[in-house]
């Protein structure tokens, strides 16, 4: 595809960014591409020696979850799919449930913790027993969301997301040149998560940009990342949608509005 000149250039800040880069793409813009984050995986186990089995469902919030917990099974020679029911937040997780092999009993209409909560109470979770495989730092509104419903949760760290420089420092001078040259083209940068938006932040200050990033706006997914951002000092605006085609969207308009430099 072939962009003009003046198409609105859009910052990717993805782990993995082709998607949300195919969607600036087609929404008239021109992604620029700087993954910020990268997974570590961790070791565990689940509590107590119990199985999948031994539980009533198994709740995911990220797709990082399930890659997760796929990856035990397959270590460790385990069945896998289990026998287990398994809850999904949207479409999109629900999809890669399927793709394993398992399909999701429970999927939430909206990708958020708080509607895979409202989904699984629809289904009496009352006295079940539920493992919550996530990120070490994820919040904690699905277990104390079912927690309150009755259910007992299981929470269980299977990844963490860092930023890309935290492992490796050498990368540290490329990445604080390469935003501080987006941030003076006037790229609309993007955040899908309050991890995102933290490392941006961390980097933009490091590249000595932060007040720069703070006097255009921030194209963010969902509240929770609009209220980190504005945590520390950026100007998010949500995009209408849960979409990576929404955040690509809301991005593109905004860049509309920003004088682009060549």
């Amino acid at each position: 595809m072939t962009l003009p000149s003046a198409a609105p250039r859009v910052l990717v800040t993805r782990e993995e960014p082709a998607a949300l880069a195919e969607a600036v793409a087609r929404a008239g813009g021109n992604p620029v591409l700087l993954p910020l984050l990268v997974t570590r995986w961790l070791g565990f186990e689940l509590p107590e020696k119990r199985r999948l089995e031994d539980y009533d469902w198994v709740a995911f919030t990220s797709v990082r979850a399930l890659e997760a917990m796929a990856r035990r099974a397959h270590e460790q020679h385990l069945p896998w799919p289990p026998a287990t029911r398994a809850a999904a937040v949207g479409d999109r997780t629900a999809h890669e449930l399927q793709a394993q092999g398992w399909m999701a009993e429970c999927t939430s209409d909206s990708s958020t913790a708080a509607g895979l909560v409202d989904c699984l109470v629809t289904h009496n979770v009352f006295g079940a027993r539920i493992l919550f495989p996530c990120s070490a730092i994820a919040e904690n509104t699905l277990p104390d969301g079912l927690r309150r419903a009755g259910a007992s949760v299981d929470v269980l760290p299977v990844y963490t997301t860092e930023s890309a420089w935290v492992a490796a420092p050498e990368q540290l001078p490329f990445l604080t040149r390469q935003l501080a040259a987006a941030l003076k083209q006037g790229c609309i940068p993007t955040c899908a998560s309050s991890s995102a938006v933290r490392a941006l932040v961390d980097l933009a200050s490091a590249a000595g940009m932060l007040e720069v990033l703070r006097r255009n706006p921030v194209a963010v997914l969902g509240p929770t990342t609009a209220t980190a951002a504005r945590e520390h000092g950026l100007r998010p605006v949500e995009a209408d949608g849960r979409t990576l085609a929404c955040l690509a969207r809301k991005a593109v308009d905004l860049g509309r509005n920003v004088p682009q430099s060549s």
